[in-house]
């Protein structure tokens, strides 16, 4: 059985085109391929949120897994395309920063990600069309997918590269408590802050105390609070509530942190 994965912001519609060309290139491998989608709700041109999700997602996954992720600003422009090797799993996608994060986690010091580019169209052997400059993500990178669950080496699919990396950054402490960045908000209004452990004081954000709560039962109906998330970043929320409409945040704001 080989997994496939697919992150992407595109909605419902063009992931299925993706997994089409995968099927028709492993036709008579398809009945071993199982896929996993991941997110398809990524907010558009989101490459920083994409990579959380993937970052957060990629550590399940068993050895021999193959992630195709695409959210891709720069399609059709000469920024590269991907295929990274860690931790045993295979990452395919643009060079944006969307794939180190959750690369860079499944590696080692004494085993790094290692980041190959994929090499021209009719070198690869996909066919003789061009890709569309609009949707690599069927035209380019479903078929690199396919290729490597068929055997292909990640170093066979062109020369080693050094990607481009995407930081979250790290949250600093200031005289009035502590500096951070909302790096995604989830579904239910949560946000996630990057920060890998709670303050070791009470915190209030904006004039408004967070309790600090082990689970979000622990607060009252409607109170903000702070908490370590399942993902192992510190998030705010408010118990039955939504964070991000009352505290009007969004991705990529930086906050403080206020100690009391």
């Amino acid at each position: 059985m080989k997994i496939i994965t697919l992150l992407t912001d595109f909605g419902s519609f063009y992931p299925a085109q993706m997994k089409g060309v995968i099927l028709s290139r492993l036709a008579d491998k398809a009945g071993d391929i199982t896929f996993v989608d991941i997110a398809h709700d990524i907010p558009p041109q989101d490459v920083r949120a994409g990579a959380f999700a993937l970052l957060s997602s990629a550590r399940y996954f068993p050895p021999g897994t193959i992630h195709i992720c695409v959210v891709d600003p720069g399609v059709g422009t000469e920024r590269l395309g991907l295929v990274v090797e860690s931790g045993g799993q295979i990452f395919v996608g643009p060079d944006n920063g969307l794939l180190l994060p959750a690369a860079k986690s499944l590696g080692t010091p004494g085993n790094p990600p290692q980041a190959y580019k994929i090499a021209s169209f009719e070198a690869q052997g996909l066919g003789s069309a061009q890709p569309s400059n609009t949707f690599h993500g069927r035209d380019v990178f479903a078929p690199v997918a396919a290729l490597l669950a068929s055997g292909q080496s990640p170093a066979g699919m062109g020369p080693r590269v050094r990607p481009k990396d995407l930081n979250f950054g790290e949250a600093k402490k200031t005289d009035r408590g502590v500096e951070a960045t909302v790096i995604y908000v989830d579904r239910f209004g949560n946000l996630i802050l990057n920060m890998r452990k709670l303050p070791a004081f009470s915190v209030s954000l904006k004039g408004i105390k967070l309790k600090a709560c082990r689970t979000y039962a622990q607060a009252r109906r409607i109170e903000p609070l702070i908490t370590l998330g399942s993902h192992g970043f510190a998030e705010i929320a408010v118990n039955l509530g939504n964070a991000a409409e009352a505290f009007c945040l969004k991705a990529g704001d930086r906050i403080e942190l206020e100690e009391i």
